[in-house]
């Protein structure tokens, strides 16, 4: 059962997909947290693919549109750090009061900026939140998105507070809370078990941004897995890529829940 849902952040209207397996019962829930001008699609419909999955298992699950992208109320040059954080936890507790989801058993999954966010809203949310998946997780805004610090961007954002980042307008907030955000130190708030996936060729967010997640957890004596899919891009755009992915956040999801 496939469902659209709305619920509000901030007095605007967000808009997500519900789905849920054909059984009686409670279950447990997944959040799916899309990344930087992305969608609750994603690219190649993945979360979609992953949402059904995951049904297939047993779980429900809520992707939504962060405000700003996607069918949520708002601008994108209006969307910061702190807009999705705040989303996401209207996201969580939505899907935590559902009739036909377990509150206790809730899991969040994030998709590079999504990930960085995840760890904001698990650290926040420690007693609902029992197990967390980053895929392609940003752990440090600095050497990411330098198309929004070129001399060009500079002036742009001076006059206007407003940079074009391939017909994104972004707004001066996003890039100086981008800048300033620290979800290693959030990642060890966390007290649930950490599973990383990460592509060996991913040149948007490299395998090295894993790598200081998987040092900070098992640093803090977090239970953290990693997962390095061998050629894959930030993406996983193949099709063997993306069903590694699917199924080791599947089965973790399953076995920490």
């Amino acid at each position: 059962m496939e469902t659209p849902v709305v619920f509000e952040s901030k007095g605007q209207q967000i808009v997500g997909m519900l789905h849920l397996p054909n059984k009686r019962g409670r279950v447990p829930g997944v959040l799916l947290l899309h990344g930087f001008t992305g969608h609750k699609g994603e690219a190649h419909r993945m979360f979609v693919k992953l949402a059904r999955c995951l049904v297939a298992r047993g779980m429900g699950v809520l992707r939504f549109d962060f405000r700003g992208s996607g069918d949520s109320a708002g601008e994108f040059e209006g969307m910061t750090i702190r807009s999705q954080i705040a989303d996401a936890q209207e996201a969580v507790r939505f899907l935590g009061r559902h009739k036909r989801v377990n509150s206790k058993r809730l899991a969040v999954v994030g998709l590079s900026l999504g990930g960085a966010v995840a760890t904001h809203l698990t650290a926040r949310e420690k007693k609902r939140v029992q197990s967390l998946v980053l895929i392609s997780p940003v752990a440090d805004g600095t050497g990411i998105l330098d198309e929004l610090t070129t001399p060009e961007a500079v002036v742009s954002l001076a006059q206007t507070g407003i940079v074009d980042y391939f017909g994104n307008r972004v707004g001066v907030q996003f890039i100086r809370q981008f800048a300033d955000m620290k979800p290693l130190q959030e990642a060890v708030k966390c007290q649930c078990p950490v599973l990383l996936i990460h592509g060996s060729k991913d040149e948007t967010v490299p395998l090295e941004h894993t790598e200081m997640y998987e040092r900070a957890l098992q640093g803090a004596k977090r239970t953290v897995k990693k997962v390095v899919v061998a050629g894959a891009d930030h993406m996983f755009n193949r099709h063997l890529w993306e069903q590694r992915v699917l199924t080791e956040t599947a089965d973790w999801i399953v076995n920490t829940l």
